[in-house]
């Protein structure tokens, strides 16, 4: 399971595409950082029977173009739930009854802009 932010708005897409290469990497760290603070959230919101799915909480990092400048944080797999011997692929189905994920983002989402404005303004600005 992961959360995805669309940016729907062609101005920003616009603006985003066209920044400096060094700006790009200023809006990762914010995105970055913002990332980690969700997986925070979600791990201290999530149900927990055994802790796996808790655990399973992560932030990755890849994507094709912009030099691989896609944030996703993650739930399920890579930890084996021991009262299943399995990967942990049940996050979708405890999000529908116990939402952790999207509260957590929506916990993140309102600093985000502010965030990258003022970082990108101030470290333009050094």
């Amino acid at each position: 399971m992961s959360i995805q932010m669309e940016i729907s708005d062609t101005y920003i897409k616009e603006k985003l595409a066209n920044l400096p290469e060094k700006m790009l990497d200023w809006a990762m760290d914010v995105l970055l950082a913002q990332a980690h603070l969700m997986v925070g959230y979600a791990s201290v919101t999530v149900n927990v029977d055994t802790g796996s799915l808790r655990d399973s909480i992560r932030v990755e990092r890849g994507g094709e173009g912009m030099g691989w400048r896609q944030v996703r944080v993650r739930a399920g797999g890579y930890i084996v739930n021991p009262k299943s011997g399995k990967l942990v692929d049940y996050a979708v189905h405890v999000e529908s009854r116990f939402p952790f994920m999207a509260p957590a983002f929506e916990m993140i989402k309102p600093q985000i802009e502010e965030l990258l404005r003022t970082s990108i303004v101030e470290k333009a600005n050094e």
